[in-house]
């Protein structure tokens, strides 16, 4: 169970973000707790691709490995649920399904959620032929036939970027109208990148590989792999509880150049904050907020 006593940092979000931050921290012996839900956002995922020397690591043996690394570098991990927290004097009060510990600086780190199109039965194939992130995964379907399914600007932006690694590709709205302009359609027909209105009913394949697209027409629309662009959310609303500014029209928490929000010694990282979504730009994140966490932490006496 988590200590009494204060601990110098609570990262709220077990990730690759939340450990590396853990780590970094506990390195500089700084007492650290780790909180986490265990639902990461890549929890469908077969694999992390682009890790250095750690490519096509599954996710669970990465965050694995990566809590051993923070528990023997001395860093405490408590597999709870946050549910508030709230600044006393100089401290932070973390009230959790375990308890209440405290902290002198909290880290949000929970990530957020992709909403999945809904279509029957599309968890089975989710990372395995269905996918959200092309950085993540535009290498593995080169040269395949490629499904986008979505229906703002963000779809076509997404089509058009998979042109890095194949010209088959067809736009699924799912039967919702088309919140793009004429421009941008222009660019698709250009692109020879074609465009389905129907509602997608099912899909056709075994084993997690999709192989087709059912339509509402009875239209079947051979696929190798989907991507989807329907929306994300952050994962809980305690950055706005605590009245940290928050990007009204991303699922983004502002921070400075050291993650720290702008409520003073609350810093946030990883897919939470602006810039790329990867599990290795995550844990960057953890290290630049470690550094700067405990940089505050220092006594005046030993800061130039």
């Amino acid at each position: 169970m988590p200590r009494e006593s204060t601990y110098d940092c609570i990262i709220i979000g077990g990730g690759p973000a939340g450990l590396t931050c853990a780590i970094f921290l506990a390195r500089y012996r700084r007492p650290v707790l780790v909180i986490d839900s265990g639902k990461p956002r890549n929890y469908a995922s077969r694999a992390i691709h682009g890790f250095l020397g750690q490519h096509n690591i599954p996710p669970g043996e990465l965050l694995a490995r990566g809590r051993s690394e923070a528990e023997a570098a001395g860093a405490e991990i408590c597999h709870c649920v946050a549910d508030r927290v709230e600044r006393v004097g100089d401290i932070f009060e973390v009230t959790t399904s375990s308890g209440v510990m405290r902290a002198r600086r909290v880290v949000l780190a929970y990530g957020v959620r992709d909403k999945l199109p809904d279509i029957p039965d599309i968890e089975s194939y989710y990372g395995g032929s269905v996918f959200h992130c092309a950085d993540c995964d535009g290498y593995e379907v080169r040269e395949k036939r490629v499904g986008v399914i979505g229906w703002g600007k963000k779809a076509v932006g997404l089509a058009l970027k998979l042109l890095q690694w194949t010209d088959q590709l067809t736009i699924f709205t799912d039967g919702h109208h088309r919140e793009w302009t004429d421009e941008h359609f222009s660019k698709l027909l250009a692109l020879g990148i074609g465009v389905k209105d129907e509602k997608v009913i099912s899909l056709e394949g075994d084993n997690a590989m999709v192989r087709a697209a059912v339509l509402s027409t009875g239209e079947q629309v051979s696929v190798d792999a989907l991507f989807f662009t329907i929306g994300v959310e952050r994962s809980c609303v305690l950055a706005e509880d605590l009245g940290c500014e928050v990007d009204e029209e991303r699922p983004n928490i502002i921070v400075d150049d050291h993650k720290q929000t702008t409520v003073e010694g609350i810093y946030a990282i990883g897919d939470l904050v602006p810039g790329s979504q990867l599990a290795i730009t995550s844990a960057a994140d953890g290290a630049i907020a470690a550094i700067a966490i405990n940089k505050s932490l220092l006594p005046p006496s030993r800061l130039v």
